[in-house]
């Protein structure tokens, strides 16, 4: 059980024509690339492309994938359903969120609410704000406090109903 990188990062172009239809198309640079030279060769090759297609790009993207060779069981009940909702306040006053599937209920009080005193959630925040922290919102404004987190449920669908149901 160990995270392991795929042989090459991927850039991706969304090309889209007069008519507003859409399409992508994807080309690979070795993963050892640092993001800034894959970007500078994305840029290069998009000007290229350019010259050869009537359409325009709309879109690219840079992503380094990772996966699990041998992931462990999830707990037992666990549900991604249940998720942890977490608001972050960001340095142009902003907020910004993300949710983490499956909360653990040894985190929520009794009205729902994380308990932001609980030694994970700690740990959580210090990551994502504390020193060398690299996270930002959207806009790129640095992510500075947590404001808000608490527990939201998503409906099911058929894929995520228990098996007994």
């Amino acid at each position: 059980m160990a995270f392991i990188n795929t042989p090459a990062a991927t850039l991706s172009f969304t090309f889209r024509d007069d008519s507003g239809s859409v399409a992508t198309m994807q080309i690979n640079v070795p993963y050892a690339t640092l993001a800034t030279a894959a970007i500078t060769a994305a840029d290069a090759i998009r000007t290229a492309m350019l010259a050869l297609s009537d359409a325009t790009v709309v879109a690219q993207s840079l992503t380094y994938s990772y996966f699990d060779d041998a992931p462990p069981a999830a707990n037992a009940g666990s549900r991604v359903e249940e998720k942890g909702q977490f608001i972050w306040r960001t340095a142009n006053g902003r907020t910004t969120g993300f949710t983490i599937p499956a909360i653990k209920d040894s985190v929520l009080t009794t009205s729902g609410a994380i308990d932001r005193t609980d030694a994970l959630v700690i740990a959580l925040d210090s990551v994502v704000t504390g020193t060398g922290a690299i996270f930002a919102s959207a806009d790129g404004s640095d992510i500075t406090s947590l404001y808000k987190a608490y527990q939201r449920f998503n409906r099911s669908t058929r894929n995520t109903l228990p098996a007994d149901r």
